[in-house]
């Protein structure tokens, strides 16, 4: 019987020092490709998502989303003990990854400078809202702020409507966690060819406006920015959009190219409205929709996904998550697997990574207690178990249950 290959980031160490999401995420996505996840939380208290509602059985449900196939490790980080005890865990680490503000780091004597004096090799990735330089750079912000201000907000929405909180946490994930791990990747790359670490600098600022490829390139170039709903791909166009059905429920047609638009119009009786595809006219663009619309509000949405499922129209259901996850085609990709959660119960966990061959997708049973495995991490960097006992006493670190 053939060995199962070990995952792709199997021997690579990561010190995680972040809370909440982004940071968490990302952690977790290196973490399930097969990185050794340590995750380094204040004594006491850890990290806030374990107290954050909505409330499971013993954790918020925020931490068991991103903290699964990781460690916990408790470090008074304040304390000279927990300090040393965190650099001699880096010692033996491939990546730090931090989101704390900016300064702060180096208030604790672990700038990322120094930490990459003692360690030449090792990735500092620091994740924040607004970067390391900058006017904005000490302030606070969340999720819902970073993309206020990288003007994406502004674009969700329709005309003479106020802008619609997404349900995703788009400057968090995607312009935070995503980009945390595409720079730890790159600069792991790096490393194998020079023998030299990097700091990587995610501003999830910066990552929301690298998700506006289309229209910062028009605001760029000199081209007027489209208002709300005014943009190609975010409501202007007929052939791309989002239309209710008899039943008050909805229904996506991105009818891009030419040929998909046509097998649309043939497809509902309507060949005359071929023409009128990308009109250069808005009041022809406003017609045209109303027509569309007209069409979608003549049968249920299950009656259009059996006409039009499988024509070649690009066209689809808006569904629930509940409708998503029964979804034949997403159960047939095995985006959610069982999982052990240990106190929590059984349960299922979301795949975070794409389909890479020979990496399946699994989680190691529990959840990460704080402190968990301090004693077993200060072992491996050297300590004895009087030492961890004296650390204990002294507040430096704690020892989990």
């Amino acid at each position: 019987m053939q060995a199962t290959p070990p995952l792709p980031l199997a021997g690579v160490r990561v010190l995680d020092l972040t809370r909440l999401l982004p940071g968490g995420y990302a952690s977790q996505m290196l973490a399930d490709l097969g990185a050794d996840v340590l995750k380094i939380e204040e004594p006491g208290q850890g990290d806030y998502a374990r107290t954050m509602p909505p409330l499971g059985r013993t954790v918020g449900q925020g931490f068991l989303a991103v903290n699964r196939n990781k460690r916990s490790a408790a470090l008074n980080l304040k304390h000279p003990g927990g300090r040393e005890a965190f650099l001699r865990l880096m010692d033996g680490a491939d990546v730090v990854l931090e989101s704390f503000r900016p300064g702060v780091m180096e208030r604790l004597g672990l700038g990322h400078s120094s930490l990459r004096e003692r360690n030449p090799r090792l990735i500092v990735c620091a994740i924040s809202g607004y970067g390391q330089n900058g006017p904005y750079s000490q302030r606070v912000g969340h999720d819902l702020n970073y993309i206020g201000y990288a003007g994406l907000l502004a674009h969700l929405t329709s005309p003479g409507q106020p802008p619609t909180l997404p349900g995703a946490q788009l400057a968090d994930i995607a312009g935070g966690s995503l980009m945390a791990v595409i720079g730890i990747l790159t600069a792991l790359v790096g490393r194998a060819r020079t023998g030299e670490g990097r700091v990587v600098d995610v501003s999830m600022l910066d990552g929301t406006l690298a998700l506006l490829p289309l229209l910062a390139t028009l605001v760029l170039n000199g081209q007027p920015e489209p208002g709300p709903g005014e943009a190609w791909l975010a409501g202007a166009l007929p052939a791309y959009n989002v239309y209710e059905t008899a039943d008050g429920r909805y229904v996506t047609l991105a009818a891009l190219e030419p040929k998909f638009w046509a097998e649309f119009c043939r497809r509902v009786g309507r060949p005359e409205l071929i023409a009128h595809h990308i009109p250069a006219d808005a009041e022809d663009r406003r017609r045209t929709r109303e027509e569309v619309a007209a069409i979608f509000r003549t049968r249920t949405r299950e009656e259009w996904m059996a006409a039009l499922g499988d024509a070649e129209i690009c066209f689809g259901p808006v569904n629930t998550l509940d409708e998503a996850f029964a979804d034949p085609q997403v159960r047939a990709r095995g985006v959610a697997a069982p999982a052990d959660y240990g106190a929590e119960g059984q349960g299922m966990a979301l795949r975070t990574a794409p389909v890479i061959s020979d990496v399946p997708f699994a989680t190691r049973p529990g959840l990460p207690g704080l402190g968990e495995h301090t004693a077993e991490a200060l072992r491996a960097a050297g300590y004895d178990d009087a030492e961890i006992a004296a650390l204990a006493a002294e507040g430096a670190v704690a020892l989990g249950e």
